[in-house]
């Protein structure tokens, strides 16, 4: 990151260019610096004046219309609950993998013969991200708003954010967990185009991590008054051959609401710092 410093009397604040190469505007420091010493130098003076050009102000009738539309929206109120397989339930697809992926797979296969607890990065209480806090055994909720659907996961307290507004992805996107969502009704289905899932998370199959291309299309939708249906296709050049497809089912519960989901404050499997190994903590806590 490149710093510069603006310098009001005898106070620095310090400017620079965002790891995207966008400048960190000067226009929201001033506003502090003027706010937290009272001043009325030209520069604040500027800042104020310039503001109300920069301001797009929304009439309410446009916001009103908004919250409106949102009507013409399918009900997904309530606590959406992950589906577990059922005996009769058809096999899911099984991703074909690269030859490198399917190399990986036998070492952790002839990993888990040891029947010992894997150090994986959830040991930690690192969140899966996406896809894999999709089908996670906890529920979710979705939340419509003008240009954004909200969906937030109860495991690891995650919030993926859709936006239906119309833009595009981002051209320059740092990597996260839950990478960039941008979305579309299709009548009653909201189809999710998700990317920028950098870090070497989990796949959703055995502990086969996604590679940084990984790239998710989803087609969410209601089959029945309370079930949800997430039909995904994976595409990742560098662990699968072939698109990968999956179905998840949730069933909603208008009576439940969402607990608090703190795993610092209850891991029992953290990864012990010498050994390498995930320790089990036994034991009534101790206030």
């Amino acid at each position: 990151m490149q710093n510069g410093s603006l310098r009001y009397g005898g106070t620095s604040v310090r400017a620079g260019r965002s790891r995207n190469g966008g400048d960190v505007k000067f226009s929201i420091m001033i506003l502090c610096v003027c706010s937290a010493f009272g001043v009325a130098s030209p520069a604040c003076r500027a800042q104020r004046a310039a503001a109300p050009a920069n301001t797009t102000i929304i009439p309410q009738e446009t916001r009103t219309a908004d919250y409106s539309a949102l009507g013409a929206l399918p009900d997904w109120s309530g606590i959406w609950v992950l589906d577990f397989p059922k005996r009769g339930d058809a096999p899911p697809e099984d991703p074909v993998l690269t030859p490198t992926a399917a190399a990986e797979l036998k070492v952790l296969v002839a990993e888990e013969a040891k029947n010992e607890e894997p150090a994986t990065e959830s040991a930690n209480c690192v969140p899966p991200g996406m896809p894999q806090i999709m089908f996670q055994p906890y529920d979710v909720e979705f939340l419509f708003t003008p240009g954004r659907v909200t969906i937030i996961q109860e495991a690891y307290m995650q919030v993926r954010r859709v936006f239906t507004d119309g833009r595009g992805h981002p051209a320059d996107l740092d990597p996260t967990f839950n990478g960039n969502s941008i979305g579309h009704w299709e009548g009653d289905t909201l189809v999710i185009d998700t990317i920028g899932l950098g870090h070497r998370l989990p796949l959703g199959f055995n502990r086969l991590n996604h590679g940084p291309k990984l790239h998710v299309v989803e087609r969410i939708r209601l089959t029945k008054p309370d079930t949800l249906e997430d039909r995904m296709t994976l595409t990742d050049p560098d662990v699968l051959a072939q698109p990968w497809h999956t179905v998840h089912t949730f069933t909603r519960h208008r009576e439940l609401d969402q607990l608090e989901f703190i795993c610092e404050e209850n891991n029992r499997n953290p990864i012990d710092d010498k050994t390498g190994q995930v320790s089990t903590i036994l034991g009534s806590d101790k206030h």
